[in-house]
């Protein structure tokens, strides 16, 4: 999943990381070091949670991983541990992100009530078919859009929206399940898609990055419960594959720093905004292109 993010594509990017510490000596790294690393990961992701309403999945799963492979935990239990973590961060982050827009005019829980079923439902569809699929495939077609669409970010006075406002009625419905589904096939955050989408659709760039906040709450809430259910751990520290300590090292941190982008996206000018959210366009898709290419 943002943040549905993170489920699939997390999983395969950190499945074709190189499994080494991250010190320059070799040796595992201190607790100090990891909570620092913790820390400086959550207020990366949370910064972008703020500033384009991404659920900042891609900054952590690898951060995670990476710091529990370099203390020995299995690169399989690392894997689990880091999405399921992610996860569960991005749920304050995405509630911080969405009350700050909110409070800046551009949210509206109107747009949870009529766009959150939909996409939810999508969501659910793309974790049943999913099995069933090519997913180095699915890669690389969403790779290839995000990299599309980073140009049309990156240059939006030359592109006119494809409609004059966002869909409704039946169109609604099909549009939001079409987000969920595409963010879970491709294992993907909901907010960028729903990014896409609202900009596409006429809404100016600060609305859309908050109605792309909106659904990382939508998608991190679920996802987060079922990472809590999927499995049972020995370890006291972890619920399911949550590991609550590294959680407390990021989330709050993520939090914090999801206010201040909010903050810093209110008083930032449109065309910024669409050239961060087209640079983080092109890293998801580079990323996703390599994990499709290079296994």
């Amino acid at each position: 999943m943002a943040v549905d993010d993170d489920r699939h594509f997390a999983g395969d990017t950190i499945g074709n990381l190189p499994h080494r510490p991250l010190t320059r000596t070799g040796y595992p790294m201190s607790i100090a070091e990891l909570v620092g690393l913790g820390v400086l990961t959550g207020l990366g992701a949370g910064l972008l949670a703020g500033l384009v309403g991404i659920g900042g999945g891609v900054v952590i799963v690898p951060a995670v991983y990476y710091g529990l492979a370099s203390t020995g935990v299995s690169p399989n239990d690392a894997a689990h541990i880091a999405v399921a973590t992610s996860l569960a961060s991005i749920v304050p982050a995405s509630v911080v992100s969405f009350a700050r827009h909110l409070k800046a005019g551009h949210a509206d829980l109107k747009f949870l009530k009529d766009w959150g079923p939909g996409i939810v439902v999508g969501v659910a569809v793309a974790q049943i078919v999913a099995p069933h699929l090519d997913g180095k495939v699915l890669e690389t077609v969403f790779a290839a859009l995000c990299l599309l669409f980073a140009y049309r970010f990156a240059f939006p006075d030359r592109f006119a929206p494809v409609l004059d406002a966002p869909p409704g009625g039946a169109f609604r419905q099909v549009a939001s399940m079409g987000i969920g589904a595409c963010s879970g096939l491709a294992g993907v955050g909901g907010g960028i898609l729903t990014n896409v989408v609202m900009t596409l659709s006429g809404l100016p760039m600060h609305k859309s990055v908050g109605r792309a906040a909106a659904t990382g709450v939508v998608v991190s809430v679920p996802a987060s419960l079922v990472a809590a259910m999927a499995t049972h751990s020995s370890n006291p520290t972890q619920i399911g594959s949550i590991d609550l300590a590294i959680w407390l090292c990021i989330a709050p941190a993520q939090a914090a720093a999801a206010w201040v982008g909010a903050s810093i996206a209110e008083r930032s000018s449109a065309l910024l905004l669409s050239r961060v959210f087209s640079i983080v366009l092109i890293a998801t898709g580079l990323a996703m292109l390599r994990s499709a290419i290079w296994p």
